[in-house]
């Protein structure tokens, strides 16, 4: 049986927990191992983690953080930030990642791709995109933290970091990320149909109805989840509980 997999998405200002709308405005939000030992009591299913600012300021995620949460919870880890080498990605396996995020420099670098998949292995090479709608509403790839637009188009993205040997894609839409305002559900329907590897949500969710409207209509196999778990009153428990009411597929909290 194929699972849906829940994913507290955990964005970074070095070492503290940080919660924004749209990229912007962050607010000090905690802790993130409490954070993470919390979210593996109720049963989350990994946590992907990543430093938003590490891109930006030349450096890697801190791998005494990787380690500790690996050390406080059960949970498989995803980490991002600053990777842009493969001994960047062998840092981040050694402080005890099971898996690794690359955003920024794929998409400058997409053999990079290759070259982290041909070391690690691509079921451990996790492709994140980040988009913005233009004024005509067109997907437009963003890098730094969504600071930075592309000049590529999104299909033409997509389908280079599949060929490059991405095992995951997470794509997250700027313009939902932090307002719970749901999924950008046909977007996620139309990049289903382009890819053979799973693909994760992000941005957006707001209430218990958003995940399954969305697991319902659109074979996506996660979604990621931030500002609905710290800021509204959920936990993963009841979101699981939920969507099993819904006959959605999710592992026992």
């Amino acid at each position: 049986m194929k699972y849906k997999r829940i994913i507290p998405l955990f964005l970074l200002k070095g070492k503290r927990l940080v919660k924004g709308v749209q990229f912007g405005n962050f607010v000090d939000v905690g802790d993130p191992l409490s954070q993470a030992m919390i979210y593996d009591a109720q049963g989350a299913d990994e946590i992907v983690i990543v430093d938003i600012e590490a891109s930006r300021q030349n450096r890697l995620i801190d791998g005494n953080l990787i380690h500790a949460m690996i050390r406080k919870t059960r949970l498989p880890i995803a980490v991002g930030g600053g990777i842009r080498t493969v001994e960047d990605g062998r840092s981040c396996f050694r402080a005890g990642a099971d898996k690794i995020v690359i955003n920024t420099h794929a998409v400058l670098n997409p053999e990079l791709v290759s070259s982290l998949a041909g070391e690690f292995g691509r079921q451990a090479v996790v492709v994140s995109i980040d988009v913005r709608r233009d004024t005509a509403g067109v997907y437009i790839p963003h890098v730094f933290s969504g600071s930075r637009a592309v000049d590529r188009p999104l299909d033409e993205v997509v389908d280079t970091f599949v060929e490059q040997g991405a095992g995951e894609i997470i794509l997250t839409v700027i313009d939902r990320e932090g307002t719970l305002s749901g999924f950008e559900d046909p977007l996620y329907a139309e990049i289903r149909t382009r890819i053979p590897v799973p693909l994760i949500a992000s941005g957006g969710a707001g209430c218990y109805d958003d995940m399954a409207r969305l697991f319902h209509t659109v074979d996506v196999d996660a979604c990621a989840l931030g500002t609905m778990l710290t800021l509204r009153d959920y936990d993963i428990v009841r979101i699981k509980a939920y969507l099993t009411g819904e006959k959605i597929s999710v592992r026992d909290s």
